[in-house]
């Protein structure tokens, strides 16, 4: 018989405290526009989804932040999609900004000859059964018109019994003023889809769309929506209401680069050996995006871990000196966090053999005076050597 041994209530407080404080919030993005371009007429790791009418959009910049801008004249149904592989149970949070300019004038999601919306957050999940099309779980968060805040219920239109919507803004909220959501949406799917394998997810998350339909009420719409990002935090998700809105904090304003002696870089290891592995992945500034890692390079970490079972790799964002060094070492953890969820979704590699680290600017390979250096600097490396 196992002998049970009984802590101090002091010390049991003191572990629960030390465990709530070593677990760490990290996030998987979704997108982050970057430019004015739309190459293929969407943003770059976007398709164009065309369902009626003329498609009018455009990447807008406010302040030192770019934002997708759709527009439909009245007579349009369209958006953009892009794929994503999420565990939304290890990442359970969604969250986004968005404004409305103009809503279609009665729009109501509840009634099929007026279902417009100025915007609206789509997100499927792994089918259910055949065909697809009909058998595809999707949770539709929208800016809607009518319906009331916090509205949940099937699409009217034919074939959509699996779109199931929850209505999180209407014509109460402002027009013109930004408003930040985050949504649980495991919870929100399991509250949706209940009658479907238990209310539970038959797998990752398979894509995102963004979308504005006006062709119901043939009255014009516009909306703009910025940022997407899962995380695994699930402190204080932000009510609806707009009354109880809470945003999430702001992007640090970025200072120039200070400057400073350039240190030689600190390595665990020398992993220019014969056998060890070293990949550098390169970001852009102020980004945690990871938009592909050469064929090659999957190949090299692939056989790397055949080929050494026991072994683990360690991944290490790193940063250039822009900005505090606090927020250089928690975009650092993220660009390195990002790199991880990549291969695990993509290539199934298995998370244990992952390990995850930040860096910040501590370890710059390069001087941070220069635009070039600031470049190199910003990387995320995928290194180890074999015992």
């Amino acid at each position: 018989m196992k002998k049970v041994i009984a802590l101090p209530g002091f010390l049991l407080l003191v572990l629960l405290m030390f465990i709530c404080v070593s677990v760490e919030a990290s996030v998987i993005p979704v997108t982050k526009f970057r430019s004015t371009d739309l190459p293929g007429g969407a943003p770059a790791g976007w398709a164009l989804e065309k369902k009626t009418g003329t498609p009018s959009l455009k990447i807008s910049m406010e302040g030192d932040h770019y934002y997708l801008h759709l527009l439909s004249q009245g007579n349009s149904s369209f958006g953009v999609r892009t794929s994503a592989r999420v565990n939304v149970k290890n990442y359970p949070i969604l969250s986004w900004r968005w404004k409305v300019e103009k809503l279609p004038m009665g729009g109501d999601v509840r009634k099929k000859t007026a279902d417009d919306q100025a915007l609206q957050v789509y997100i499927a999940f792994k089918e259910t059964g055949f065909p697809a099309v009909l058998n595809t779980p999707v949770v539709g968060y929208v800016w809607d018109n009518e319906a009331p805040k916090g509205w949940t219920g099937r699409s009217t239109q034919i074939g959509g019994d699996k779109m199931r919507y929850i209505v999180l803004r209407n014509k109460t909220d402002k027009t013109g003023h930004w408003y930040t959501e985050r949504r649980n949406l495991y919870e929100d799917y399991k509250k949706l889809f209940g009658d479907i394998n238990g209310g539970e997810p038959l797998g990752v998350t398979t894509g995102l769309q963004i979308h504005i339909n006006t062709q119901r009420t043939r009255t014009p719409a516009e909306g703009l929506i910025g940022e997407i990002y899962f995380s695994s935090e699930t402190k204080d998700v932000a009510a609806t209401e707009a009354a109880k809105e809470k945003m999430v904090a702001a992007t640090p304003v970025l200072s120039a680069p200070r400057g400073k002696a350039l240190p030689a870089a600190v390595l665990d290891d020398d992993f220019s050996r014969p056998g060890c592995i070293n990949i550098s992945i390169g970001f852009d500034a102020n980004s945690m995006q990871v938009d592909g890692i050469p064929q090659g390079s999957v190949q090299t970490i692939m056989e790397y871990l055949v080929k050494h079972p026991r072994e683990t790799l360690v991944i290490t964002g790193h940063t250039d000196s822009v900005g505090s060094e606090a927020f250089n070492l928690e975009l650092s953890r993220r660009r390195a966090q990002s790199v991880k969820q990549y291969l695990v979704e993509q290539y199934a590699i298995d998370e244990n053999r992952l390990i995850v680290r930040g860096a910040g600017e501590s370890q710059p390979i390069a001087d941070n005076n220069t635009p070039e250096g600031q470049a190199q600097n910003r990387r995320v490396t995928i290194q180890d050597c074999p015992r």
